[in-house]
C-alpha cells in the first residue's frame, strides 16, 4: 500500500510541478520576449529622433549615421525610403531587396510603428525588427533596427536551465517528503494489516499501538477491540465445539449430519465404525456414496417430506448381521426452515438379541414349569378321583408329585441364582483356599456316582487363596460336576487346578459322551439341552452351564471348551487373582 501511496503521490507531485514549470517558462518567455520587442521600438523611436534632428547632404551620410549610431546602440540600423529602397543598412554595404513587402515596413510606411520577429535569411539567424516612420524636409521613409535574438536566447537559455533545476530539487524534495509522509500515514496502516494476517494464522492475542488520533488511530481502537472480541469468540467457540466433539466423540451411537443434497456436514467415529467404512470418510461426501441402507434412506426421505423427528429400524449386513434404529430430526433454529438432517444410528444388535433372549427365556421357563406342574395335577386328580385309597398306589403318586416338585424348586432356585450373579453384586469376599472347596464338592456330590465312575483330584500344594464368595466357587464347582455325572457312565472325571500368569486356572476333564462341535456356541445359553431327554430325565433345569458362565464373567474370566464327541469334555476355567481382590 505504500508504494502504491508513494507513487500517486509522487505522480500528483510530478503533474504539478510540471504544469507549474511549464506555464512559468510560457508566461517567463512571453514576458521577456515582449518586453524586448517593446524595448526595441523604443529603442527605433530614439534612432528615428535623432534622424530627424540631422543633417544630411548626400547618401554617404546616411552609411555613415547607420554606421555610427549601430556601433553605439549595438544593432543593426536600416534607413528605407517610402518606396521600400534601403537606402544605407549597417551590417551591409551590399544592395539589398525591396523591403517594402516586409510587415514592419508596411506598417511604419502606413505611419504605425511595428515591431515583428522573424528568421533573416541576410543574417542567418532569428532577428527582432522594429520600424517607426520618418519624415523630414528630405526625406520620407522609414527606419528600422534590428536585433538578433542571441541575447534573449543566452537569458532564456539561463531561465531555463535555473527551472529545470529548480524544478529537479523540488521533485527531490517531494520525493523525500512523500517517502517521509506516506511512511508516517501507511505505518498504521501497516500494523493494521499486519494485525490481519496474524489474526488469520490464529493468532488473537495482538495489539496495535498508536499515537495517530486521526481516522487511521480510530481504525487501530476498533481492530484492537474486534481482534479482543474475535479472541473471546473464537475462544467460545472453541470450547462449544471441543464439548460437542468430546460429546459425539464419547457417544455409542453414531451420529452424521447431512445437508439438504445429503452431503456429509459431519459425523462422529462410532458412524464409521456402524458404516465399516473400508474407504475415510470425508466432510462434503455424499451419504449414498458412504451408506447403503433401506432403513437410513427411508428415515432421511420421511424427514425431508414431514419436517418431524423420525424413527426406522433396520438391519446392516458385514461380518454379521447386525440391527439398527435411525432416528431421523431436521436440522435448523426453531421457526426457521430447515437445512438438513439429523441423524442417529444406534446399533440395536445387542438390544434384539437381549428380547430374543428374555423372550426364550420366558418361553422356556413357561415350558419347564409346565411339565412337573401338569404331571403334578395329573397325579392330584388321580389321587382325587380314588387313588389316594389305594395306599401303595397313594404311596408312589406322592413321591412322584414330590420330585416333580422338588424340581420345580430347584429351577426356581437356579432361576433366581441366575439373576443374583447377573446383578454382578458381592458382599461377601474371603481369601479362599480352592482345595478345600474342591473336596467339599466331591464329598457332597459322591453318592450320585455310578459304579464304574469316578473322581479323580489331587490337591495343588501351595496353592494361592482366591478372593471370593465361597458360595458361587462351590456353585461353580457343582454344576460342572453334576454335569460330567450326568453325562459319563463310566470312566474318569479329572479335577485339576494351577496357578498360571497370574491366574487361578480350573479344570474339569470326563471322560463320558461328548459333545458334538455344532452344539458347543450354544451350550452356555439358559435351558439348552443338547439332549432333552437325557436332561429331564436326569432331573436337569437347563441352567447349570449358564451359571457357571456367569460366575466366571462375575470374576473377570473366561471358559474353554474341549470335547470330542463318545470321548469325554474338558472345561478349562482361568480366574484372575487381581479381579478376585477388587470390591
Amino acid at each position: 500500500m505504500q508504494k502504491k501511496l508513494y507513487i500517486s503521490y509522487l505522480a500528483t507531485i510530478i503533474l504539478a510541478l510540471g504544469i507549474a514549470g511549464v506555464l512559468i517558462w510560457s508566461e517567463t518567455s512571453d514576458y521577456l520576449y515582449k518586453n524586448s520587442e517593446d524595448r526595441y521600438l523604443v529603442q527605433a523611436q530614439m534612432v528615428a529622433d535623432i534622424f530627424t534632428m540631422t543633417g544630411f547632404q548626400s547618401d554617404q551620410d546616411y552609411e555613415t549615421f547607420v554606421d555610427k549610431y549601430g556601433n553605439k546602440y549595438n544593432c543593426r540600423i536600416t534607413i528605407i525610403d517610402k518606396d521600400g529602397n534601403v537606402i544605407a543598412d549597417s551590417t551591409t554595404d551590399e544592395k539589398l531587396e525591396n523591403h517594402k513587402s516586409r510587415e514592419e515596413v508596411k506598417s511604419a510606411l502606413n505611419g504605425k510603428s511595428a515591431s515583428v520577429t522573424r528568421y533573416s535569411n541576410t543574417m542567418k539567424q532569428e532577428y527582432s525588427y522594429s520600424a517607426v516612420p520618418v519624415n523630414t524636409a528630405d526625406f520620407s521613409g522609414v527606419i528600422r533596427i534590428s536585433l538578433p535574438f542571441s541575447s534573449i536566447k543566452s537569458l532564456t537559455d539561463k531561465l531555463e536551465g535555473t527551472l529545470e533545476l529548480t524544478v529537479f530539487l523540488c521533485l527531490l524534495l517531494a520525493m523525500v517528503a512523500a517517502a517521509v509522509f506516506t511512511g508516517f500515514l501507511t505505518k498504521p496502516i501497516n500494523e493494521v494489516a499486519k494485525a490481519a494476517e496474524r489474526i488469520s494464522n490464529g493468532d488473537y492475542n495482538i495489539k496495535i499501538y498508536t499515537r495517530d488520533k486521526s481516522v487511521v488511530g480510530k481504525l487501530a481502537a476498533s481492530f484492537n477491540t474486534m481482534a479482543g472480541n474475535l479472541k473471546t469468540t473464537i475462544a467460545s467457540l472453541t470450547h462449544r465445539n471441543a464439548e460437542l466433539e468430546a460429546m459425539l466423540s464419547s457417544m455409542e451411537a453414531g451420529v452424521v449430519a447431512i445437508d439438504d443434497s445429503s452431503d456429509v456436514l459431519f459425523f462422529n467415529k462410532s458412524f464409521e465404525k456402524i458404516n465399516h467404512a473400508k474407504k475415510s470418510i470425508a466432510v462434503g461426501q455424499s451419504l449414498y456414496s458412504i451408506f447403503r441402507n433401506a432403513a437410513i434412506f427411508d428415515a432421511v426421505d420421511e424427514v425431508k417430506e414431514t419436517k418431524t423427528s423420525v424413527m426406522k429400524e433396520g438391519t446392516v449386513s458385514g461380518p454379521s448381521l447386525r440391527y439398527i434404529r435411525v432416528t431421523g430430526t431436521p436440522l435448523g433454529l426453531d421457526g426457521e426452515k430447515s437445512f438438513g438432517v439429523l441423524l442417529i444410528i444406534e446399533d440395536i444388535t445387542q438390544l434384539k438379541k437381549l428380547e430374543n433372549m428374555r423372550r426364550d427365556f420366558v418361553s422356556n421357563v413357561t415350558h419347564e414349569l409346565k411339565t412337573p406342574l401338569t404331571s403334578i395335577r395329573g397325579f392330584i386328580d388321580t389321587l382325587k378321583n380314588g387313588a389316594i385309597k389305594e395306599e401303595a398306589v397313594a404311596n408312589r403318586f406322592l413321591d412322584i408329585i414330590d420330585i416333580e416338585a422338588e424340581r420345580l424348586f430347584t429351577l426356581i432356585q437356579d432361576i433366581l441364582l441366575l439373576q443374583e450373579i447377573e446383578s454382578k453384586r458381592e458382599f461377601e469376599k474371603l481369601p479362599y483356599d480352592i482345595n478345600e472347596c474342591v473336596k467339599a464338592v466331591i464329598e457332597l456330590l459322591e453318592p450320585k456316582l455310578k459304579e464304574n465312575l469316578k473322581i479323580v483330584f489331587e490337591p495343588e500344594p501351595y496353592l494361592k487363596p482366591f478372593y471370593c464368595n465361597p458360595d458361587r466357587m462351590k456353585q461353580l464347582f457343582i454344576n460342572l460336576l453334576d454335569n460330567a455325572i450326568k453325562y459319563t457312565e463310566e470312566g474318569i472325571i479329572t479335577i485339576s487346578l494351577k496357578e498360571e500368569d497370574g491366574n487361578l486356572v480350573l479344570g474339569v476333564k470326563d471322560t463320558g459322551i461328548g459333545i458334538e462341535k455344532e452344539y458347543l456356541p450354544r451350550i452356555f445359553e439358559r435351558f439348552y439341552r443338547v439332549d432333552r431327554g437325557r436332561s429331564r430325565k436326569q432331573g436337569g433345569t437347563g441352567l447349570g452351564l449358564s451359571i457357571v458362565k456367569h460366575i466366571v464373567e462375575l470374576y473377570g474370566g473366561n471358559i474353554q471348551v474341549n470335547s470330542t464327541l463318545g470321548m469325554g469334555t474338558e472345561f478349562v476355567i482361568a480366574l484372575p487373582y487381581e479381579s478376585g481382590k477388587k470390591n
